[in-house]
């Protein structure tokens, strides 16, 4: 009987732990890369990201990139969550016996119409829905977590395709390591470095060292932290945030941080005249191409 079985209120830590294994096992098969989902993002919309591009719109085609990073990742979870919920039966006692029971049940009905089918079959589907709902929770709960991860790493791969594409040298913790980072005395919040480390060793003020941070929350201290650690001249911190109160702004100018924003944001009549804001248009038509021709011509 159906009625046997008695809700499930959370999973066991024993559960917990052995559905989360299972989660982040399925989550690196499944799931691509933010490298990948950017690079295939961009390949389905070509003719749209580098038209913006070569029109001088790149904020513009940030956003629309990072869109549709979102949209090919959603498909991409969308079927790993099917492959998830799918396994929760196989794997599971409870669940399994649950499903097994409801399985006989509707095999052993006959000559009833399609309507009543129907019914039957949906009030089915809200008992095992609500009796794995503590499986659901944890999916939902490690979906999430992974969405805030990545969108970081999203917006970080697509600033470097952007120096890629317009033949911008950088240097990036990923691409080199952080032992190669942490020998010049920098942390995990330095993203990148222009043009390269070596560079940065000769004549630090002559580059620019980056990080990069889709929002300005509590994190972004830790960029204060790192020029004063450090002794940065300063810092460039990339963003897409588009709320950015008038106190941060004037404590990022007090510890020497240049803020590139999207150019709708420094549009706005609070940022228009703070001259530590700067848009992603300037950042790559004036900032980097300057540091670029100083090494140039100091080869």
């Amino acid at each position: 009987m159906i009625s046997r079985f008695k809700p499930l209120i959370q999973l066991s830590d024993h559960e917990k732990e052995r559905f989360s294994s299972i989660i982040q096992k399925e989550r690196k098969i499944r799931i691509p890369s933010a490298e990948t989902t950017i690079k295939e993002a961009k390949k389905f919309n070509q003719d749209l990201i580098e038209g913006l591009l070569n029109n001088g719109k790149i904020s513009e085609a940030i956003v629309q990139w990072r869109k549709f990073s979102y949209d090919y990742f959603l498909e991409q979870e969308r079927n790993f969550n099917g492959v998830i919920l799918k396994e929760i039966a196989n794997i599971f006692e409870g669940p399994k016996e649950l499903l097994t029971c409801i399985s006989n049940k509707l095999y052993a009905l006959s000559n009833i119409s399609e309507a009543k089918f129907y019914n039957e079959l949906n009030q089915y589907f809200g008992v095992y829905s609500g009796y794995i709902s503590p499986y659901i929770y944890q999916l939902c709960l490690s979906n999430t977590q992974s969405r805030r991860f990545r969108a970081g790493k999203e917006f970080e791969q697509i600033v470097y395709s952007l120096y890629d594409y317009f033949g911008f040298a950088f240097e990036s913790q990923a691409s080199i390591g952080k032992k190669s980072f942490s020998k010049l005395g920098l942390g995990k919040v330095v993203d990148s470095i222009i043009p390269n480390t070596d560079a940065f060793s000769k004549l630090r003020i002559q580059t620019i060292v980056g990080s990069m941070k889709t929002t300005l929350r509590e994190r972004w201290q830790e960029v204060v932290e790192e020029i004063q650690r450090s002794s940065l001249p300063n810092i460039y911190l990339l963003t897409v945030d588009n709320d950015i109160s008038d106190k941060k702004i004037a404590q990022m100018r007090e510890h020497n941080i240049v803020l590139v924003v999207l150019d709708s944001v420094k549009r706005s009549k609070k940022l228009s005249t703070c001259h530590n804001v700067i848009d992603f248009e300037y950042y790559f038509s004036n900032s980097i191409p300057d540091v670029l021709n100083y090494w140039e011509q100091h080869i």
